[in-house]
């Protein structure tokens, strides 16, 4: 009975339509659109809502399965089981969250509420994939996923009556990357936070060297075309970062990118870089993993680990949110 009050409740809010990429290590999440279409309430949406449809995107299909499932295999996608059961929970509201509100207000998917395409939406691995990936500790990992994704169960985070864009990534650069910086406009709860113990992840530094011709190979496989080019050096300049250190634009010869652009380009961790020129390579130096915004999962399971709850996770990194 409360499970469906509070998605009765969640069905009366005007809500922005939104197809959302939330894997740890991809970016292009698209921000709110406004629209002044409320969704129909029916009483077959009532009676569908504890389901999903999900696009197979290895099969080219659209399977319909039980949310509780779904969640559980979304998380077991994007996080390791080995984390926090904190951190955990906390990443269980964030695909929730995620499934929740493209099922209600369109995914622009045909058929289908969500893609298990991590390009497009957030990653899900079913049962039988769960039990590859852990092999001989599937039955611990499976039951405590269950018992984790049972504990939050129906569990959604909300801003001014709204669901929430709940973007993670695999972990910051120390700090988590306003909205804005990256997307065309603000959203409020997507601010930059410290994201403590990120720096201490080992994969927090990275580094990515290119020679001369695998250089202009990544940039014309790309549309970026740099021609005559006699040597690398001083070819690449960051003009403009954030303040968390995103690199906002950076000039390759004479084309300009963004640092998402070239975290694409050059297949870089994330978009806080620093970027140096020989005559003969180009070597970016990465902090981070991921886009930077929303909750860092490797910051989450930090959190965990020095006693944080879930809630306290997931309202540290989601400012002024509500979890219900």
């Amino acid at each position: 009975m409360k499970r469906f009050i509070l998605l009765v409740i969640s069905l009366a809010f005007v809500m922005a339509i939104l197809p959302i990429a939330l894997l740890k290590d991809t970016v292009n999440i698209t921000p709110p659109q406004k629209t002044d279409k409320s969704p129909t309430t029916t009483q077959q949406q009532l009676e569908k809502t504890e389901t999903i449809t999900v696009f197979r995107s290895t099969e080219g299909k659209n399977i319909e399965m039980d949310m509780f499932e779904y969640v559980c295999g979304s998380v077991a996608a994007e996080m390791p089981l080995a984390y926090e059961v904190e951190a955990l929970k906390a990443q269980a509201v964030a695909c929730r969250t995620n499934a929740q509100r493209l099922k209600l207000y369109g995914s622009n998917l045909e058929n289908a509420n969500i893609s298990d395409d991590t390009t497009v939406h957030q990653g899900y691995i079913t049962p039988a994939e769960r039990k590859e990936k852990w092999g001989d500790e599937f039955e611990k990992y499976e039951a405590k996923l269950q018992s984790i994704v049972n504990a939050v169960d129906g569990q959604c985070l909300y801003y001014d009556g709204e669901l929430c864009v709940a973007a993670f990534c695999a972990l910051s650069s120390g700090k988590t990357e306003n909205a804005e910086n990256l997307w065309s406009e603000k959203v409020p709860y997507l601010k930059s936070v410290v994201s403590e113990g990120d720096s201490l992840s080992p994969r927090y530094s990275t580094t990515a060297s290119y020679t001369k011709e695998e250089f202009l190979n990544c940039l014309k496989k790309n549309g970026k075309n740099v021609k005559n080019v006699k040597n690398l050096e001083d070819i690449a300049k960051i003009t403009k970062k954030s303040k968390v250190g995103t690199v906002l634009k950076m000039k390759i010869d004479s084309v300009e990118l963004t640092g998402e652009e070239a975290r694409r380009i050059f297949s870089l961790n994330s978009p806080v870089f620093e970027v140096e020129c020989t005559k003969t390579t180009v070597t970016f130096s990465v902090k981070g993993r991921g886009h930077g915004i929303g909750m860092s999962q490797y910051g989450a399971d930090f959190m965990a680990r020095q006693g944080s709850t879930y809630e306290e996770i997931l309202k540290h990194y989601y400012t002024g949110v509500e979890i219900k």
